[in-house]
């Protein structure tokens, strides 16, 4: 401390109280001398002060929230109106309601005549599914070869059907609903439609399914495979509304032999319903088994959880959790049922939550890095989605090229595996050239046609390894051809399922998992999963348009198929 102004102060000491209090007298009349102008000078600095210092700054605060707000608003708006489509239906809880279903003669599920069914495709819809007995067969056969050969099984491309297919992928723009290839023709889509773009249309039934083939109608005959499959799965539904893959509580007499080994209700059930959307029947279509499919989907929303989750605690969820949202698409898309698309809008949400974004993949739980058989159903949903007019994450469905990619192997990378690490397989070779189908991926890309003759070295066999799982999502891709070489697999596949479906007993309109060979999955999915899965491969005529048409010369369209060289 400065010495000098120490001292100062000490020998100073405080003021006396007469001076203080003359000061004071001093300051009030140099007061009143400046007015009383100055006065208010002076209050109305301290007023806008004080509310500077209390309320200004939560005024001003609330402004440049609320102006940040317009600003992300304004630019934000272009986008809002696809995703408001599917984020407006989460705030209500799903509630299911169907139409007041047909009168049953009795509760009991009579038994449906199997017969010899044809081992061509014939007619499936309502009508048909009410013949019990078995009628004279008179199948008529088509075929959308370059040749016409007798006995072929394609369908004309230019009559009313189930319209489930649509050319081109994933391609959503300004809105839910399909923006893009889709149908048949190669137009861009317009319509804001389920379905709806190009010059075909998505989800739908013609009359009689096959409706219309050769102009009138296929037969009476009907796809008896297909309908006594059905009423197989009809008479082993439980009580609850459900199917499990150990059904045979369920048995009416002497019961079925091959129970699955894997408990996961909520893919049983789906695995049963499929097949009976797959024959145009819906919980509000007035047929023989509107009940039966109304308490299924009934079941299977019950058990949605509050984030989507459809899978009713299996342990391997994502695989459960596709399939039913598979199931809730397609049923959407087909009724138009709000309280089935909230559902079934939770279920996509679910899907793409799980997706491990480093891989592009899913496997067995929400967020694993993946395996191709997971990515194939989880796809199939999306796609089924799209083609329903439910909102579709496009970055989502683009991560999927990392996975696919991440498996490819072959000379042309159209082989593949289920892992990284393994090596391909004719299954997940066949699920993969199904989502590149649906990825968008050009038919004639070499990966797609080394992808597609590998599955052409490995036809159905009755005697060799049977792998009813291969079979579908080979018949599924390579349907989408409708060519040659789809005529040649489609022969053998019938002709396989037609001759090893069970025809006698509480089993008939099944197929054995264990007979006449062992099915690779049938010790795990049992007898309700192989039959699902054959009734669903000879229903894909009905169910889906092919992806890539072929040109009425004959020949295939530009850049549509050909043959591959190796290197």
């Amino acid at each position: 401390m400065d010495p000098l102004p120490a001292m100062m102060v000490s020998d100073v000491g405080p003021p006396s109280a007469a001076v203080v209090a003359a000061s004071g007298v001093t300051a009030q009349r140099q007061e009143a001398a400046k007015g009383p102008e100055e006065g208010e000078r002076r209050a109305v600095r301290y007023t806008w002060g004080q509310w500077f210092r209390e309320d200004g700054y939560w005024y001003l605060t609330s402004a440049l929230v609320h102006a940040i707000g317009f600003v992300l608003f304004a630019l934000l708006a272009p986008v809002l109106p696809a995703v408001w489509h599917a984020t407006a239906w989460f705030g209500q809880a799903p509630s299911f309601e169907a139409v007041e279903p047909m009168p049953e003669s009795s509760g009991e599920v009579q038994r449906y005549e199997l017969g010899d069914a044809p081992l061509e495709p014939t007619e499936l819809n309502t009508e048909t599914l009410l013949l019990r007995q078995a009628p004279g067969q008179e199948p008529k056969y088509y075929d959308e070869s370059a040749v016409f050969e007798e006995e072929g099984g394609g369908r004309p491309l230019d009559t009313p059907g189930a319209l489930l297919g649509g050319l081109g992928g994933f391609r959503l723009v300004h809105g839910p609903g399909i923006g893009g290839l889709g149908g048949v023709g190669s137009e861009r889509g317009k319509g804001r439609n389920p379905g709806s773009g190009g010059s075909g249309s998505g989800f739908g039934w013609g009359r009689g399914s096959r409706g219309g083939l050769g102009g009138g109608g296929g037969t009476k005959a009907s796809e008896r495979a297909v309908a006594a499959a059905l009423y197989w799965f009809q008479r082993h539904q439980a009580p609850a509304g459900n199917w499990s893959l150990q059904f045979q509580h369920q048995c009416k007499s002497y019961p079925c032999s091959g129970p699955g080994s894997v408990r996961a209700d909520a893919a049983a059930t789906a695995l049963a319903l499929l097949p009976f959307l797959g024959a145009g029947q819906t919980h509000k279509s007035r047929g023989p088994f509107q009940k039966t499919v109304s308490r299924g989907i009934a079941w299977l929303i019950r058990q949605q959880k509050e984030d989507g989750d459809l899978s009713a605690g299996a342990l391997q969820p994502m695989y459960s959790h596709g399939l039913a949202t598979i199931v809730l698409c397609e049923a959407y898309g087909m009724t138009g049922d709000e309280y089935v698309g909230r559902a079934a809008a939770k279920g996509i949400r679910f899907i793409e939550m799980a997706q491990n974004r480093a891989t592009g993949g899913w496997r067995y739980v929400p967020g694993d890095e993946g395996d191709t058989s997971v990515v194939g159903w989880q796809v199939m949903a999306l796609k089924s989605a799209q083609m329903a007019g439910l909102g579709v994450n496009t970055f989502c469905l683009e991560e999927v090229h990392k996975w696919l990619k991440s498996v490819a192997k072959g000379h042309y990378g159209g082989l593949f595996a289920y892992q990284p690490h393994k090596e391909p397989t004719p299954s997940m070779t066949a699920v993969a050239l199904l989502c590149h189908q649906y990825l968008g991926t050009p038919p004639d890309a070499p990966k797609m046609l080394e992808a597609k003759q590998y599955l052409l070295d490995n036809l159905p066999s009755a005697d060799g390894d049977r792998d009813t799982y291969y079979w579908y999502y080979a018949t599924m891709a390579l349907h989408n051809f409708l060519d040659k070489d789809w005529d040649t697999w489609n022969r053998q596949m019938r002709r396989v399922l037609i001759t090893t479906q069970c025809k006698a007993g509480c089993a008939e309109g099944s197929w054995d998992p264990d007979r006449p060979t062992q099915d690779r999955w049938g010790q795990a999915g049992g007898r309700l999963m192989t039959t699902s899965l054959c009734t669903l491969s000879l229903e894909v005529y009905y169910r889906y348009l092919p992806l890539f048409k072929v040109s009425e010369s004959g020949g295939p369209r530009p850049g549509q198929s050909g043959t591959l060289t190796r290197p």
